[in-house]
């Protein structure tokens, strides 16, 4: 794919315009991630803090409140400082609790004057698992079978000590929360009535949301990931578990470290049991002695991983509500991607996504769930990590190639605003009228925005012409002068042809 997000939706510079997305939008809150290398460089504070971005992020934390939106604002989305993984080994490294405990308390001392939903990790299991055991997201290690447990560990004391730094130091003055963002998939028995598909169904949950909510709540690992784990690892040889432990003090120290839980959630999978053999390569996969299942019937774009499920969202809130002692929850990743080969601004599968998974968000509120917010991946559409450019998430359509990175509404928003504006659905036949409504909207932007891009390839074309003489040069060097005289050659075959026809 070979892209970068070196020059991604440009958001640096675009804080007040993309502000007046959200006034469009009417939201009442609104959830950003800050970088900890754009406020500690290095990752290291007595190496330096970097002023700039922290102004940036007191300017945007200000607009949100002067226009009562409520910031809820994530300390780590994945981005660690190079110099912390290359000299540290990043999360496989223990030093990393205290590198982040820093960085958390001068984000606090920075802006927890006006921050009061402050989320430690967005979705850890995705940092453990593809960053430090299949590889698929930066840093890129392949640490089949223990890396994505040690990371994890280590983030799990990490987000304890940031919540106990807080508590201890900043909340009667600051009068703020923290909590942490796990997203996770619901796992469907194959087989309602097999008893080992249920058990492989909970498997499921347990490796990938309980496998931190369990520990933060109750203060240590789901009990059959340490069973299932210590035995893999006992018939492979070992003399101690791949799955790493808490002591007695650190367990008391973890638990109840969340004052609030927020859930990302895109999909749901259907589980059944499969046994991996202990001589297998070990790996977090394989230990969990199952296998996941779609439904061919699920609707899904082009994003294959990405089924709509939306009866899986309320099963997950209500297990939410029965497991963990009904925290309150912020839905905090809730959405669709497409993959998109030409501009397409009728994202009616978004709309269709959204209406279900909010309505059955809903339904688990009647259940009895406390969800106390939802906010929709994402504003627009940016860089999405190893899928770089090829997937787009937004609400607003990103021109990335256009210099000024403009920004179009496509159809789920005029749909998503009413949703917002009616605080969920009145009635069927009104939400059929803001669909057809949004659709008819979206239209007369694919025409405006299809204006553009015929302008844009004009002005590209301009701006060929006037390029430096040595970039002509080379365009007729290399282009213009093979095709010229390959015309040339032609022309005069054709006129000898003639020629010898005339003399004959």
């Amino acid at each position: 794919m070979n892209q970068t997000g070196d020059s991604t939706c440009d958001g640096y510079n675009k804080v007040k315009e993309d502000f007046e997305l959200l006034k469009e939008l009417k939201v009442s809150h609104y959830r950003f991630s800050l970088s900890w290398p754009r406020i500690i460089p290095t990752g290291i504070q007595a190496e330096g803090i970097n002023e700039k971005g922290i102004k940036y992020y007191n300017d945007l934390i200000n607009i949100l409140l002067q226009n009562k939106i409520t910031p809820l604002v994530t300390l780590y989305h994945w981005d660690l400082p190079q110099k912390l993984q290359g000299r540290y080994g990043g999360w496989q490294n223990i030093s990393m609790v205290t590198y982040f405990n820093d960085y958390a308390n001068l984000c606090f001392e920075r802006f927890g004057d006006r921050v009061k939903h402050w989320i430690t990790f967005n979705c850890p299991w995705s940092v453990a698992v593809h960053g430090y055991e299949t590889g698929k997201h930066a840093p890129g290690m392949k640490l089949m079978g223990t890396g994505a447990y040690k990371a994890a560990h280590h983030m799990i004391k990490a987000h304890a000590q940031v919540w106990h730094s807080y508590n201890k130091n900043w909340r009667i003055k600051q009068q703020g929360m923290v909590g942490i963002s796990l997203t996770t998939e619901w796992g469907e028995p194959v087989d309602i009535s097999n008893q080992k598909d249920i058990e492989a169904a909970d498997r499921f949950i347990q490796f990938h949301l309980g496998w931190f909510a369990n520990t933060l709540y109750n203060g240590d690992y789901p009990q059959i990931m340490k069973e299932l784990i210590g035995q893999k690892s006992a018939h492979q040889g070992l003399r101690v578990s791949r799955l790493p432990t808490f002591t007695s003090q650190e367990k008391s120290y973890i638990k109840g470290t969340v004052d609030f839980l927020g859930i990302g959630h895109f999909t749901t999978r259907y589980i059944t049991s499969r046994n991996y053999p202990s001589t297998h390569s070990p790996s977090f996969y394989t230990d969990r002695d199952l296998t996941e299942l779609v439904d061919p019937r699920w609707p899904e774009p082009e994003s294959n991983w990405l089924c709509s499920v939306p009866w899986g969202f309320r099963r997950l809130l209500n297990y939410v509500k029965t497991h963990y002692g009904n925290p309150m929850v912020f839905v905090t990743e809730n959405g669709a991607s497409e993959k998109m080969q030409c501009v397409e601004l009728c994202d009616e599968w978004r709309i269709q996504y959204l209406k279900g998974y909010i309505n059955e968000m809903l339904k688990a509120m009647k259940d009895g769930a406390n969800v106390q917010g939802y906010t929709a991946w994402s504003l627009m559409d940016m860089f999405e990590w190893d899928d770089g450019f090829s997937e787009r998430s937004g609400l607003f359509y990103v021109e990335f190639q256009n210099k000024n990175k403009s920004r179009y509404p496509k159809a789920s928003v005029p749909f998503f605003k009413r949703i917002i504006a009616a605080n969920g659905f009145p009635n069927p036949r009104e939400v059929e009228n803001w669909q057809r409504k949004s659709i008819e909207t979206c239209s007369t932007m694919n025409q405006l925005l299809a204006a553009e891009e015929q302008r844009n390839t004009a002005a590209n074309i301009l701006r060929l012409i006037h390029d430096p003489l040595t970039t002509h040069m080379e365009m007729v060097t290399e282009i213009v002068v093979p095709t010229v005289f390959t015309i040339c050659i032609l022309i005069s075959a054709v006129l000898l042809m003639i020629l010898l026809r005339r003399q004959s």
